[in-house]
């Protein structure tokens, strides 16, 4: 099995679902530039971190399964940034339209919002200097690590300038969140039985599900997940929120 085979056997046809959700609960132009405008956000995000991660030996793909690297990453790899964001947010999109509310709409930036989220990137900075020592001695540790201090900060400065947005639609962004990334985990476990890409032992605690799947995995399509359904709500135009 190849990774461009996994894309049209789990995520492509997932992607097809969320898709046809958002067209029944109706498009719109404008959510479809905010869509690929956050697209190349997650790239440009996501491509430097999934990049150490394959030089530092974390993770990583057989070369006979794959189309190409750009760089140190497949093609497939890449792809995969792109039709995630795309499954979050469309279903994000439908669901939204789905359950509407009377909450509030206006993204209500504020300074001791802006303030709260500019202390959380600050003391993210601070702990990951404060914490070398330990990562170096810890190596079991370096996937958790590596996926918490990238992605959870980001989450908790979102909700900082972003709560009048975000918590309205908690619900939304929770069952978008767990439907996807559930899906995507199932779908991970099938591919790694299958080989398409694999994990250095030595750099994960060593819990599993199924016996095959770190933990730190089913993290990472949850968190991202959750990154994305809170990302497009807050890049939206106010009249689709």
């Amino acid at each position: 099995m190849t990774y461009l085979g996994f894309h049209l056997r789990m995520t492509l046809p997932l992607l097809g679902l969320c898709m046809l959700c958002w067209l029944l609960a109706g498009p719109s132009a404008e959510a479809l530039t905010a869509i690929a405008v956050l697209c190349a956000v997650v790239v440009v995000f996501t491509f430097p971190w999934d990049s150490w991660a394959v030089r530092r030996g974390v993770w990583d793909f057989p070369d006979d399964r794959l189309l190409g690297r750009i760089g140190v990453l497949p093609y497939e790899e890449v792809a995969f940034f792109v039709i995630q964001t795309l499954q979050v947010s469309f279903l994000t999109l439908a669901l939204v339209r789905w359950f509407p509310t009377d909450a509030t709409r206006v993204l209500e930036v504020s300074i001791p919002g802006l303030t709260v989220s500019g202390v959380i990137l600050a003391l993210t900075v601070v702990i990951g200097i404060l914490t070398r020592g330990v990562r170096s001695r810890r190596r079991d540790i370096t996937y958790a690590w590596h996926l918490g201090i990238w992605f959870l900060p980001l989450i908790s400065a979102q909700w900082g300038f972003g709560w009048s947005i975000l918590s309205p639609r908690l619900p939304v962004i929770a069952a978008s969140t767990l439907a996807i990334g559930t899906i995507l985990t199932l779908a991970d476990v099938w591919a790694v039985r299958r080989g398409i890409w694999f994990f250095d032992d030595k750099q994960i605690t060593g819990i599993m599900l199924g016996k095959i799947l770190p933990w730190e995995e089913a993290a990472f399509f949850c968190v991202t997940s959750l990154l994305v359904a809170q990302s497009i709500l807050l890049f939206i135009p106010e009249s689709l929120r």
